[in-house]
Formats: C-alpha cells, structure tokens, sequence
C-alpha cells in the first residue's frame, strides 16, 4: 500500500514535471539542431543558376566554372564548322538549371583538330542513297550536275573543288563533294518538295534527294540561333503541276 502511495505522489512531485519538459525540449532541441546541421551540410535552399555555356572556350572553362562553384567534364568532341574550335556545344544540365554547389556539369566541344574520314564508294549508287551515306559520315553534298546517261539519277563521278576524288581517299569532316548525276535519256524534270517547317540541314537533305540545288539561303531579321530556324518560304513555290529541270536551284526562307 504504501509502494502504491510512493507511486502516485511521483506525480504530484513538480521536480518530476519539471524533468519530463527538460526531457521534452532537450530532444526538440537536438532535432532542431540536427536539421540545421543538414541544411548547413547539403547547402540547403542555396543553388546556381546554370548559365548558358554555348560558345565558350574550353580554356575558359576553369576560370569559368571556378568563380561558380563548379567543376566540370569534357565527355564528347564533334566536328561543327559553323562554331570556333575548342567551344562548348552543348552542356548537361541545360542552361538554366539550378544545381548546388561543386556540381558537376558535362560538356560536349567542338573538336581542336578537324576530323578525318575515308571517302566511301558511291559511284552507281542512287543520289538518295549517296545522300545519306556522305552526310553519315560527316561529308556534305554540294552541287549536283546531270548528265544525260542511262543510268538516271545515279551517281557517275564526284569532285571537291573541281577534282576528282575517288573511294578511299581521306577527307576532312564537313568536305563539300560536289555530284555528277545520270539524267537518264528522256525526263529531265522533276517534282519541287515541300520544305516548309524543316530546319535548314533537313530542307538541305530534300532538295539534294529531289535532285535539286539550294539556292539563296535568307534568314529574317533577330534570329540569333540559325539552328532552330525553319522554311517558311521557298521559291519556287510547291505545285503538283509543276516540275523543274534536275539541277535546279530553289531558294529558302527561314524564320
């Protein structure tokens, strides 16, 4: 019995009171500060904005990356003529995206030194076929010449700047091979493709298929990135009706 008056007097005893609230707010106190050693530890709610790295030099990327708190990785090298040497292509995470600090970002340059690719065989092979097969490769499709031969629309022979280049040759990536194309011995004409709403490498690719030549290339006025533009106008304009001679020219307009 009086075990069990020991036991209820406990409570009555403010000491024990006090002690529970000790207790209570010690552990409410440790979490708290627990989550502020995470906060500190994980840099929380503190973040980098990405910037835009396209067309930097990658001998500014340290200068560059350490004045943000960023370390960096070249992963990939390719060949694009239309930028500087040694300039970053493309980045990973996109521009505009917020990181931590330290963070790593992946970059893809434009290659130091041109690459060098062995000119493939194509004589007999269909302007479609040829087409494809250069620009796999990285080599670009100039002008297109027809010749009357039996053989229609079929590769005879091919030069880079008037010479005649023959398979096995080493080219430099982004080499124009201009075509000598078999007209066949009769029609000479051919259907003008639709171009509207391609990019300007994909309308390049139709007009070569459609046996045709790029004409004018004229972009409006504020573009700032050519690689994101489309056709929105060609001339001559699309017309089932209407054909034009192989080798023509058609001119392009891109917004």
């Amino acid at each position: 019995m009086q075990s069990k008056s020991s036991f209820f007097s406990m409570f009555k005893n403010r000491v024990f009171y006090k002690q529970i609230i000790f207790a209570i707010v010690t552990v409410f106190l440790c979490f708290y500060l627990w989550l502020k050693y995470i906060d500190f530890y994980t840099l929380h709610d503190e973040y980098i904005v990405l910037p835009d790295f396209y067309g930097v030099d990658i001998h500014d990327l340290d200068s560059v990356c350490m004045e943000l708190d960023l370390r960096y990785v070249i992963i990939d090298s390719v060949f694009n003529k239309t930028i500087e040497k040694g300039c970053v292509l493309e980045q990973d995470p996109i521009a505009g995206t917020k990181v931590k600090e330290n963070r790593r970002v992946y970059f893809t340059i434009n290659a130091l030194q041109n690459k060098i690719v062995i000119f493939p065989y194509i004589t007999d092979l269909s302007l479609r076929q040829t087409v494809r097969k250069l620009e796999n490769i990285g080599l670009v499709v100039g002008n297109l010449e027809y010749k009357p031969d039996l053989a229609k629309n079929v590769v005879l022979n091919q030069t880079v700047n008037g010479i005649k280049i023959q398979a096995g040759q080493e080219l430099f990536v982004g080499t124009a091979v201009d075509l000598v194309i078999g007209s066949g011995l009769s029609d000479k004409t051919t259907n003008i493709p639709n171009l509207l709403g391609l990019n300007l490498q994909k309308a390049k690719t139709e007009i070569k298929v459609a046996s045709l030549n790029l004409g004018a290339v004229i972009f409006n006025e504020g573009i700032t990135d050519s690689s994101t533009a489309v056709v929105y106008r060609q001339n001559p304009k699309v017309n089932e009706k209407s054909r034009v001679k192989l080798g023509a020219s058609i001119d392009i307009y891109l917004q």
